[in-house]
C-alpha cells in the first residue's frame, strides 16, 4: 500500500511539472523564429505589384516582438525600406518530412503577421506564408501585404517568391 501510495505521489508530481511545459509549447506557436523572405511579389486586385525583401527576428506568443525590416518597390510607384514592428500572430504548420527534399528541422513552415513601417510614411500588416509542413491546403508560399489605403494597397495574391522561417 506504500508503494502504491509513493507511485501515485510521483506521478501527480511528474504530472504538475510537466504540464507547464507541455502548455507552453503551443505546438510552435510561442517560439522564437527568424525569418525569411527572399525576395516575393505580391498582387492586389487592381492588378499593382509590391517587391519584398527582408529578414528579422520573431518571438511569437504572448508579449511577443519581431525585429528586422528590408527593401520594397511598388511597381510603378514608391521603393526604400520598411520595419518590422511587432508581432501580431504566428502559426507553425510544423517541419518538413524526412525525404521530402525540404529543409529539415529547423526549418519550419507558418503564418506570421507581422505590423510594419515604410520610410514612405505607410504602416500595415505584412502576412508570411512558408508552406514546409503541413499548411492548409488553400495557402501557397509567399506573402500578403495590406496597408489600408483601398484595394489598390492591399496585396493579398502570392506572385513569386521563396520565405521560410528558422527555429532559433
Amino acid at each position: 500500500m506504500k508503494i502504491l501510495a509513493v507511485f501515485g505521489i510521483s506521478l501527480a508530481a511528474i504530472a504538475l511539472t510537466t504540464a507547464p511545459a507541455i502548455a507552453a509549447d503551443a505546438h510552435g506557436n510561442h517560439e522564437a523564429y527568424v525569418w525569411v523572405v527572399a525576395g516575393d511579389t505580391a498582387i492586389a486586385p487592381d492588378g499593382s505589384t509590391i517587391f519584398i525583401r527582408g529578414r528579422g527576428t520573431l518571438e511569437a506568443g504572448p508579449g511577443g516582438s519581431a525585429t528586422g525590416g528590408g527593401v520594397f518597390s511598388i511597381a510603378g510607384g514608391a521603393a526604400g525600406n520598411w520595419t518590422a514592428t511587432s508581432v501580431e500572430g504566428f502559426v507553425s504548420y510544423g517541419t518538413s518530412l524526412p525525404g521530402s527534399g525540404l529543409p529539415g528541422p529547423p526549418a519550419t513552415g507558418g503564418m506570421a503577421k507581422l505590423r510594419v513601417s515604410f520610410d514612405n510614411g505607410q504602416e500595415g500588416v505584412l502576412t508570411i506564408f512558408c508552406v514546409i509542413g503541413s499548411p492548409p491546403p488553400s495557402v501557397g508560399e509567399g506573402i500578403h501585404l495590406i496597408l489600408g489605403g483601398g484595394p489598390s494597397s492591399e496585396y493579398t495574391d502570392e506572385g513569386k517568391g521563396f520565405t521560410i522561417f528558422i527555429l532559433v
